[in-house]
């Protein structure tokens, strides 16, 4: 009876020591096992969900481009590229930016007046007693007087001059002039004031329709000789400048000598100067050689009528 007992001790021992499988231990997971997989290792996801504002700093690269808007005018205005017509010499002048036509044969170019424009400013004359009668006489270097302009009464604070003699012709210009002013008081005392001389080496004039430019030859040329002085170089820029402004339909050149075959060089060295810096028509511009025996050589001079 004891035996049999020990026996069924022993024998139910193993069994109890021996744990089910389906109740061995299971490593803890947050997300549930699907139904009907008890013996499964369960795999999840986990989601987090959420707001928040981000800025991203990082910078945009910029390339402004490479495009000057005004070259297409600029080569168009470039001195090597002009693209003008006949017209345009009427308007340029007001047209645009004059340093694009520095060199333009079309645009007056800057240059210092050395020519007399219209009437000359002469004397001005202040007197503390009365003028009953007063006289201003201009001279050459003969001692001639070209011109002589009287009135009465008190003088006026400026006398001007408009550059003609006694018969209404323009003055030659070369020729050196002398001023002088008299005054005369109620008892006839007379007070005479004597101006500077003064050279005249170029003057502009209206003359009816037309502008004349007399300019004295040896300003432009060498004595008694076809070649270009240093200083001609402004005196015929001065002279084109008038051509430009003033011109209409047509420009006649005349050269004064005393002799025929420099007339004739000199005016093929002037016709080639103005073409150079003025364009003008076809036909537009011509010379005409004028010598004159006997003529001093201080009056030869250059002529540009201008109509």
């Amino acid at each position: 009876m004891t035996l049999l007992i020990i026996v069924l001790l022993f024998g139910q021992q193993p069994a109890a020591s021996v744990r089910p499988e389906s109740t061995a231990a299971r490593p803890e997971s947050s997300a549930a096992a699907p139904s009907g997989s008890g013996d499964q290792h369960a795999i999840g996801e986990e989601v987090i969900k959420g707001e928040t504002e981000v800025k991203i700093e990082d910078l945009k690269p910029y390339f402004p481009p490479q495009l000057d808007p005004f070259s297409p005018v600029n080569e168009l205005l470039a001195p090597e590229s002009y693209v003008l017509d006949d017209a345009l010499y009427h308007s340029v002048d007001s047209m645009t930016i004059p340093q694009y036509f520095a060199h333009s044969s079309y645009l007056r170019i800057p240059t210092e007046r050395t020519f007399i424009y219209g009437d000359m400013m002469v004397f001005l004359p202040a007197f503390e007693q009365r003028v009953m009668n007063w006289d201003l006489q201009v001279s050459n270097s003969l001692g001639e007087t070209v011109r002589r302009i009287a009135h009465r009464g008190q003088p006026p604070a400026v006398i001007t001059w408009d550059g003609r003699t006694d018969a209404g012709e323009p003055i030659a210009p070369g020729e050196v002039y002398s001023f002088t002013f008299n005054a005369y008081d109620a008892q006839g005392n007379q007070t005479r004031i004597p101006g500077t001389p003064q050279r005249v080496n170029g003057i502009v004039q209206e003359v009816g329709d037309e502008w004349v430019v007399s300019v004295a030859a040896d300003q432009i040329f060498t004595e008694d000789g076809a070649q270009l002085l240093e200083r001609a170089v402004p005196r015929i820029d001065e002279a084109a400048n008038v051509v430009k402004e003033k011109f209409k339909k047509q420009v006649v050149v005349y050269v004064y000598t005393e002799r025929e075959r420099l007339s004739a060089e000199r005016c093929r060295v002037i016709e080639a100067e103005l073409s150079r810096r003025v364009v003008l028509p076809a036909g537009a511009l011509s010379v005409v050689p004028r010598f004159v025996p006997g003529l001093q050589p201080k009056l030869s001079k250059i002529e540009i009528h201008i109509l």
